[in-house]
């Protein structure tokens, strides 16, 4: 008999927007369609938070029941947030959330699996490096002289774990600032906040793009979403501060340039999460390139 195996799940926020879901489930099919993930997990599959379905706890227990000999969870917030230090775990049943947690999510009308299961949390691990990468993969085609040119970064930021948003910002904006060994840096980097904190763009963000522009020698300046997805807001608050500040930019002779894209797609942390998840159950597989040190193992 075939040895029980086990399954992934990933766990994400979820959206109003079935146009969010579909890019969430796009890059479940591209963690699958990673070499070996197949070979080792039973399913690969999406469990949210809010709004989307299936919500998290149904995710995980459809896949005990399909027969999975314990499940692994990956959370895909590229964040500082509740969401990722309370509401995952104390939704798994892991050890860790306070009781008090648990009753919060319940009030909520989510459901809270028992404890005891066979379920294994996996994070992405170096989550400052996967923004770093994510930004210059967006900007490879667009950059020029990155001495000459600023990124504002835009987040949507968090009202209770500000701090850890601002450090996490913080530590992008060095590496985008220093570059990778070899690699040059930008003359300028900025960031501002479209979602939960008490000043929301387009305000901060009209202010972080001239700012930026007016580094010494910034010819240009990108204009990044560090959001998940696409939504309103890279169409909303954040095209409504870029409109109100190119003609600022014009007049200092600093190109503007924005996408309105978002995180997603990336193949990198399809292969992040796929790396994560096999390392998770003991398997070695191919060093994934930039994601460790010479064994292959990512850096947590």
């Amino acid at each position: 008999m075939e040895p029980l195996r086990p399954a992934l799940v990933i766990a994400a926020h979820g959206s109003k927007s079935p146009a969010w879901a579909e890019v969430i489930r796009d890059l479940v099919r591209d963690v699958g369609a990673t070499p070996g993930v197949r070979e080792v997990f039973s399913t690969v599959t999406a469990g949210f938070l809010e709004e989307s379905t299936p919500p998290l706890a149904d995710a995980v227990e459809a896949s005990l029941r399909s027969g999975a000999a314990e499940v692994v969870v990956v959370p895909l917030f590229l964040t500082a947030s509740t969401h990722q230090s309370e509401d995952v775990p104390g939704i798994l049943g892991l050890p860790g959330p306070l009781p008090h947690v648990r009753r919060r999510l319940v009030g909520e009308g989510l459901r809270v699996l028992p404890p005891g299961l066979p379920i294994r949390l996996q994070s992405l691990g170096d989550v400052p490096d996967i923004l770093y990468r994510n930004v210059l993969r967006r900007l490879a085609l667009e950059s020029r002289d990155r001495s000459h040119e600023a990124v504002v970064l835009v987040g949507y930021g968090s009202s209770i774990h500000h701090d850890l948003w601002e450090a996490m910002m913080h530590e992008v904006r060095l590496r985008l600032l220093h570059g990778a060994p070899g690699a040059e840096g930008f003359g300028g980097v900025a960031h501002a906040y479209c979602g939960h904190v008490v000043q929301l763009s387009p305000e901060p963000t009209y202010k972080a793009i001239l700012h930026a522009g007016q580094q010494a020698g910034v010819k240009r300046v990108h204009v990044v979403p560090l959001l998940m997805a696409p939504s309103e807001l890279q169409t909303g608050p954040i095209a409504v501060a870029c409109q109100a500040a190119f003609p600022r930019l014009a007049k200092m002779h600093v190109q503007l340039r924005y996408a309105a894209d978002a995180i997603l797609p990336d193949g990198d942390l399809a292969a992040r999460i796929a790396f994560r998840a096999l390392e998770a159950v003991g398997v070695v597989g191919p060093v994934l390139s930039g994601m460790g040190g010479p064994t292959g193992k990512a850096t947590a």
